[in-house]
């Protein structure tokens, strides 16, 4: 079977590679690269980009292919050992993510109105689906799933280190999260790459946060052993201001005050629960350098904190 690339993440190598098959999905194959901790994800989506993706054209089947395989992209065209599977590379659009360029304003009284409704509709959302974590039980430790309660002490001492810009505090408060829930990726990591998603969209150009975010990331990624190697790549990425469509989509939403629900709603569904995690984090991750309480920043979005 021969297919094309529709588009190709910007952390995809751009010259021939090798690498390994490392876990076989209905939607996604991911490849580990040959001499590096990190993976590169075969996608089908018509509209879910990943900075380490690769985008297919049609949507075949992707179970004939099995872990361990090997795999090798010489002159643009993917090949797997023991498969009749290729992908052309040549020609695909490159796909960037731009969060760490959007600089939202979160002062801003179209922002916070953006932002209040999508933590309505997400907390709405997750007490329908029944998901372990729901974001207003993580400003309450005595209330919502036992995951939530774990996650609740962490959350806050983020939160609080992140606003004093203690990258320590920051980092022992995310090591009490990484690996935590169950899944794919663990609802522990998702919030931590939300939280990143967050920060790096309301940076902007101010050289003290942007310092304190590739500090943080860089320690970060020595946290993420404690992980997943799916779990892993997603961090590795974050650091690097790097992330899937929909949170960035969501991210520009929530700053022009565009197509808002659409983008929202998109987010929340990927996979069962790690969506909206990941929303959780960014939302969370968006509110702690608004500057209009400085004792409490969060109180302005999240009346119970």
């Amino acid at each position: 079977m021969y297919l094309h690339a529709a588009s190709i993440g910007s952390a995809v190598p751009h010259e021939n590679f090798d690498a390994e098959i490392q876990s076989v999905f209905d939607s996604a194959v991911n490849l580990r690269l040959a001499n590096e901790d990190r993976l590169i994800t075969l996608l089908i989506s018509d509209h879910y980009e990943l900075p380490q993706g690769i985008r297919l054209d049609k949507n075949p089947s992707l179970r004939s292919l099995t872990p361990n395989l090997r795999a090798a992209a010489r002159g643009g065209v993917l090949r797997f050992d023991l498969s009749s599977l290729m992908v052309d590379l040549r020609g695909a659009p490159i796909w960037v993510c731009h969060v760490s360029e959007i600089n939202i304003d979160i002062k801003s009284s179209a922002v916070i109105q953006s932002w209040s409704f999508v933590w309505k509709l997400l907390n709405q959302e997750q007490r329908i689906k029944r998901t372990e974590v729901v974001a207003d039980d993580l400003f309450n430790s005595s209330a919502g799933s036992l995951l939530s309660r774990k996650l609740a002490g962490p959350v806050l001492q983020f939160i609080y280190s992140v606003e004093k810009l203690d990258v320590q505090g920051a980092i022992h408060a995310a090591e009490k999260m990484i690996g935590l829930g169950p899944g794919v990726t663990p609802s522990g990591d998702d919030l931590l790459i939300g939280f990143l998603a967050g920060l790096w969209s309301v940076a902007g150009e101010n050289p003290v946060q942007v310092a304190f975010i590739h500090s943080l990331g860089n320690k970060l990624l020595h946290v993420s052993e404690k992980t997943n190697e799916i779990s892993r790549t997603y961090l590795y990425h974050a650091a690097q201001g790097q992330f899937s469509s929909s949170l960035s989509t969501l991210a520009e939403s929530i700053a022009t005050g565009s197509h808002v629900e659409v983008a929202a709603r998109s987010a929340m569904r990927v996979g069962h629960s790690s969506g909206m995690d990941s929303v959780t984090g960014m939302l969370i991750g968006m509110a702690i350098w608004n500057t209009k309480n400085t004792r409490q920043p969060l109180r302005i979005f999240i009346p119970s904190l």
